[in-house]
């Protein structure tokens, strides 16, 4: 295991990485985590392999499992029985001994029995500022952009991105390659099957999920002009360019 600030904002992109506003996170000496190198708390329970690489100031709890080629970057908070970088569940790489790592960016909250696996052939990607809540699982080469939140029990399938501010509700759960539009809603139970369309700045409940109505909580956060830059974004750079991130 590796400490230190290790995250290369320029190797992975700005738009991975854009800093925001320091987590605060409780002390918790009391609850058996231990001071490593004065950088990271770290629970005497938890497993952390030789090649992950830590920042300053996360947070690990008990009987966290943290393997592979991980870079964790500052002030993530990992509650007790996560398990990070393990190999990807997909049939054609269980053989295999050579995948990609995870990439976990500043001030993530992952709370109990979270999973994020490796990737089979490109990173998966975890941004800034995202809530990870109890028994939510990130496929393989998952891209999550900042400030996206699932709830408990959703899970992202495989080759899925994720875009800023999108958010899981509880049980919510996306077909592979999926893409998630930036501050969209998924009700509780919420189904994205294959092909589904679920645009920036809408709600959709159901199974299959279907659009209700605009996220207007979200809507009334931004100007008109920046919100059609990123339904822009979300129409040109993902859904026109499937290799923006790898989706094919």
């Amino acid at each position: 295991m590796e400490e230190g600030n290790i995250i290369d904002q320029d190797q992975f992109g700005q738009k991975f990485f854009r800093y925001n506003e320091r987590l605060s996170l409780p002390n918790r000496k009391g609850n058996g985590a231990r001071l490593c190198n004065n950088k990271n708390y770290i629970h005497p329970t938890a497993i952390i392999g030789d090649d992950v690489r830590l920042g300053e100031g996360n947070y690990i709890g008990a009987n966290c499992y943290i393997v592979g080629d991980t870079q964790i970057g500052n002030n993530n908070h990992f509650e007790a029985f996560c398990s990070i970088g393990t190999p990807p569940e997909h049939k054609e790489f269980f053989d295999k001994k050579e995948f990609k790592g995870v990439l976990i960016g500043n001030n993530n909250v992952i709370r109990e029995f979270v999973t994020i696996n490796a990737g089979c052939t490109q990173l998966t990607i975890i941004g800034d500022g995202c809530w990870l809540l109890k028994g939510s699982h990130v496929g393989h080469d998952c891209l999550l952009e900042d400030k996206v939140t699932l709830s408990c029990q959703a899970l992202v399938g495989g080759y899925s991105y994720v875009m800023e501010g999108a958010n899981f509700g509880l049980g919510a759960i996306c077909h592979q390659r999926s893409v998630i539009g930036a501050y969209s809603l998924l009700g509780m139970g919420a189904i994205v099957t294959k092909n589904a369309k679920i645009m920036p700045f809408n709600v959709y409940v159901g199974n299959p999920a279907k659009f209700l109505r605009n996220n207007n909580q979200k809507v009334y956060l931004f100007k008109l002009e920046d919100i059609s830059k990123i339904v822009e974004r979300y129409h040109c750079d993902v859904i026109k360019n499937p290799s923006y991130y790898g989706h094919k």
